[in-house]
């Protein structure tokens, strides 16, 4: 039940605040502001894990591996941390990679293999061993700046091209690593048009005003399809839509774009409060 009411007061939440949010548009905007709403769905509840050890894994961009974290710890070392407390020896693989989008996480880059094969491989290692396993998601930052850096002039057709290939990358990571036998926690993106360094124009610098503006409608979009790709496959979304670590001086390192020690911090006790909802 605690799932249950977790679940719907973060859709209450993202459709209280999905009309108007993002960067308001500027001439050269190619259409009017957008309203997203955010779809209403229904998901199973996980089941709570078994009492004993559980074996986590993290896959993501920069902010998964922990970059501009003074203390080395990432939300990933917080986590285990805390889960140790009440399960003696659980474990933690982060396989995060700064600047990996979805299209990496599965298939590779910068001559490494995809996170998600290696995760699905933990998982199934995991399992055999009679171990709990718990997957935590965060993917999709670095798949909107690259659509608007690299796109040109992005136009709807593009940004529909690009959504419907991320639902997809989704549908791959999901239904993998739940077919292997974790339980998966997702993230929901923040908006990045919001994001100081995109504000202060200070990287991604082919990004144009109006280019954010779509980029925060285009977030609203990555976000509806992780809710319903966690849906179909009984995966766990976590809000960092409706926090403000990304727009929060005190919670951000200062290059605007990545948390600082006491962002993560907020962002591990994020992932801690989901992860509450499973634990006996």
């Amino acid at each position: 039940m605690k799932y249950v009411a977790l679940l719907l007061a973060l859709i209450v939440v993202a459709c209280q605040s999905a009309p108007g949010i993002g960067v308001a548009p500027t001439e050269d905007s190619a259409r009017p502001m957008e309203v997203i709403e955010t779809p209403v769905v229904t998901l199973a509840p996980l089941e709570s894990l078994p009492t004993g050890p559980i074996s986590m894994v993290a896959i993501g961009d920069s902010l998964t591996e922990g970059d501009t974290d003074e203390t080395g710890l990432g939300y990933t070392g917080r986590v285990l941390d805390a889960v140790i407390q009440r399960h003696p020896d659980s474990t933690m693989v982060n396989l995060g990679k700064s600047g990996w989008n979805s299209d990496a996480l599965i298939n590779g880059d910068q001559g490494l293999d995809g996170q998600l094969p290696r995760a699905v491989n933990e998982v199934q290692a995991a399992v055999s061993n009679g171990r709990s396993a718990v997957v935590f998601v965060w993917i999709g930052s670095n798949d909107l700046w690259y659509l608007y850096e690299y796109g040109g002039d992005v136009t709807d057709e593009q940004e529909q091209q690009d959504l419907e290939h991320f639902s997809s990358n989704m549908d791959v990571i999901l239904s993998q690593l739940r077919g292997a036998g974790a339980q998966v926690l997702v993230a929901l993106l923040d908006d990045q048009a919001k994001r100081p360094i995109a504000l202060r124009g200070e990287a991604f610098l082919e990004i144009t005003p109006g280019e954010l503006a779509r980029m925060s409608l285009q977030a609203q979009r990555y976000n509806n399809a992780i809710i319903e790709r966690a849906a179909l496959h009984g995966a766990l979304p976590v809000d960092f839509y409706n926090t403000d670590i990304f727009t929060n001086a005190d919670l951000l390192y200062y290059d605007g774009n990545h948390p600082n020690t006491a962002g993560y911090e907020r962002i591990a006790e994020i992932w801690l409060d989901s992860l509450e909802t499973l634990l006996p």
